[in-house]
Parts: structure tokens; sequence; C-alpha cells
């Protein structure tokens, strides 16, 4: 790595803009690369080799990991929706069928309501995508293992203690029952990124003595209240803008940032966090009661630290930062090698596609080859991380890591 210097980065796309405006390129990505081609056997659920799915949320991140899905195995067979919202699964549906034959979910398999998790689980699937709100995590990835389903569960996994251990118990029961648990923290999977990881644990800028994680962003998606709809659908609707949904900006937004300084730091508890929060002045497009701004400094045994900041406000202009600095040199985790300089990320989507898709590949080829995946230990401990921040910067005092979570155990015994 000698010191690598940061490259200028092109504009990137967010995530929700290429789930939104590309839905397709995740099928024409993966055909490309050969990633359609894994090897088939065995019987599910149909009683012959094809995967049936089953979607809970049916929002844009849910329509994008269905594409994927059929992606990343061509006997995949979309069967079961579920969303609270009967015009969500319906919009959702409509981008589906696409997908042609690997798309078969009649209005009798379009579950509507509290309970539609359920109703997608008991509907004969092999695999679930849980991409509801963050609140619903635990219960639908509890059900979902109780119902022997492999699944892919979208970040965090919880937004607060009480849900951490819910998924806890599930993530332990998936282990034991041998059922696959693949996780939104993307960027394990991302090949780019994991190269940096390996060179700094091979020692190439020195003993890493701090990560710094910035993220300054605009205000996330609105969808103005329509007539007939009451004030709490309206909420649920938005819930990315209210904390008793999202877990907050810090947590919903920022726990991928999070998630790569822990893992750049051997995935080690940091020994306390303290941290702030601010709130500015509300514009007539604000919503929600997340704080604007939160500051952590995580501190860990090592002597290392973690400095995690993250804006989220109307009329800023996006950055971000996400450094580690070691003692013999730092590493640009954004900083692009150089022969991927020619993507344009508002133009090209591969990159990002790659990087959703891994994760889904992982998942369907641990399903076709039945040796289960389990993501359990590591989304747990980023989410318990990023919570942990919240906590600290809600208090603005200095928070322990055993007095927040009450573990002092490493990583791999969490789960």
């Amino acid at each position: 790595m000698q010191n690598p210097q940061p490259v200028t980065k092109p504009d990137r796309a967010s995530r929700r803009t290429f789930l939104g405006g590309s839905l397709t390129t995740a099928l024409t990505v993966a055909a490309a690369n050969g990633l359609a081609t894994l090897p088939v056997g065995g019987a599910f659920a149909s009683g012959d080799d094809r995967i049936r799915v089953g979607l809970i949320g049916c929002g844009g991140r849910g329509t994008g990991a269905a594409f994927q899905a059929a992606a990343a195995d061509p006997g995949v067979q979309v069967v079961a929706m579920g969303d609270l919202f009967a015009d969500q699964i319906a919009s959702s549906a409509g981008l589906l069928t696409n997908l042609g034959s690997q798309f078969d979910c009649p209005m009798e398999r379009r579950f509507v309501g509290t309970t539609a998790y359920q109703s997608v689980i008991d509907a004969g699937v092999d695999l679930v995508l849980l991409t509801a709100p963050p609140h619903l995590r635990p219960l639908h990835l509890s059900a979902a293992v109780r119902g022997g389903k492999h699944l892919f569960c979208e970040k965090p996994v919880a937004i607060d203690i009480p849900g951490v251990h819910q998924v806890k118990a599930a993530c332990k029961l998936a282990l034991a029952q041998k059922v696959s648990l693949v996780s939104g923290l993307c960027f394990r999977r991302d090949e780019p990124t994991a190269a940096f990881m390996r060179q700094i644990h091979d020692g190439q800028i020195g003993q890493p003595l701090a990560v710094r994680i910035k993220a300054t962003i605009g205000l996330p998606w609105r969808k103005p209240i329509q007539a007939g709809w009451s004030q709490a659908a309206w909420r649920h609707r938005n819930w990315i803008s209210f904390a008793e949904f999202s877990g907050g900006h810090f947590v919903e937004h920022h726990i991928h940032a999070l998630d790569k300084a822990l893992w750049a730091l051997g995935d080690a508890a940091p020994v306390s966090a303290m941290g702030t929060q601010f709130t500015e002045p509300r514009d007539r497009w604000s919503i929600g009661d997340c704080p604007t701004g939160t500051d952590v400094r995580y501190r860990f045994a090592d002597g290392s630290v973690v400095l995690a900041a993250c804006r989220r406000a109307e009329g800023t202009e996006s950055m971000a930062e996400e450094v580690v600095i070691g003692s013999a040199g730092r590493c640009d985790l954004l900083a692009m090698p150089q022969e991927a300089n020619r993507w344009n990320y508002r133009k090209n989507y591969d990159r990002i596609s790659h990087r959703y898709q891994a994760g889904m590949n992982a998942l369907l080829e641990s399903v076709r080859s039945g040796s289960a995946v389990n993501d359990g230990p590591q989304i747990v401990h980023s989410t318990l991380v990023a919570m942990m921040g919240r906590m600290a910067a809600q208090t603005g005092r200095d928070i322990s890591w055993q007095e927040f979570c009450g573990e002092n155990r490493p990583l791999t015994q969490l789960v």
C-alpha cells in the first residue's frame, strides 16, 4: 500500500438512486460476468430445483434485493410478497415482472398488513429477503429462522438492545439448523474494499492507530401525505426519518462506515465511546425526529480510536471520508484502484451492483451447496457499536462497552 494517495473519485450514485433508477442492472451485470451459472442440485420447497423466494418489505431496497437474488441463480423464483401497504406491493410487482418466469407471485401470494411477514414465511418458500424497516427486523428474522428459512437481512439488524438479544437468539438457532443468514453489510464481500483490508492486516501501513469516518449527506427521501393516509401510515411510509423505526441516521446510515472501521481494527469491541449530537433549525422540507449531526469517539483497548461523524441536513454538499491512519502510512478506503478510474457512477452501476450482488451470490451458492453461511456475529457486533455511539451522543457522557451491552467478550462469542 505504501502510503497510498487519495485519488479523485467520480460522483457516486446513492444506493437508493441505483435501486430506483436501474433495478435491472444487477441482472445484466451478473449475466455478463457469469454469475448466473451456479451449480444446480437438490430439491427445494417446490419439489424440484427451483429456489422459492419470499420478499418481506417491498420498497426500493427490497425490490432490488429480489432482482439480485434472481441474478445470482437462474433457479430462483420470487413467489411471495408482503408489506404493510398494498400499493408498495403493486409497485414492486410491476417492476419484478421484468424477471419473466423468475417472477411467479399471483395475488393470493401477495400479503398486506402487520402479519404479512408470517404469511410470506408460511407460503412454501425456501428463502426470505428481509428488507422492511429496521425496527421490524428482530421479529422478522426470528420468525424466518423458526420457519427454517434461509435469509438475507438488511442492516441494521435492530434498533435497541432487546432487539439485539432477539436477533442473537435467532442467529444461534440458524447455526443449529444450518440455515444461511447473509447481512446487508455488503462491503465485507466487496473485493476492492477487501483488498485494502488485507493490506492493512498485513501491516502495510504499520499498526492501525485511528480510523476517521465522516459523512455529510442530504435529507433522505420524503413521501408527502396523501388523501386517505392516516398520520401513523404517513410516519411508517417515511420510516427513515423517525428514530423509532430507523434507529436514527447514525445507526441506519453510518453503520456501513462503522463496520469498515471495525473491520480495519480486527473487529475488536470498543472499550468506551463519547459523543455529542446536535439539531440545526429545521426548514420546511425536514420531517422526523432524528438529530442533524452525531459525532462519536470510540476508544479501543490497544489505544486505537475511531472518530465517527454523520451529518444529514437539507442543502448540504454530500461528502464522505474513510481513512485508516497507521504508524507507517495511511489508507483511504474510498480511493479506487487506478484501473477502476474509468467507472462512471452515474452512467455505469457496475461498482455498486457488484457490491450488493456479491452478498446475494454467496447466499444462493450456500443454499445450493448446503454449506450454510452465517453473518450473525458481524451484523450483531456492528449494530451494537452503532447503537453504543448513538447512546454516547445522546447522553453526552463516556459509555463503556460493558455498561452499554452487558458483554465483555470478543466478537466471535457474541452469537
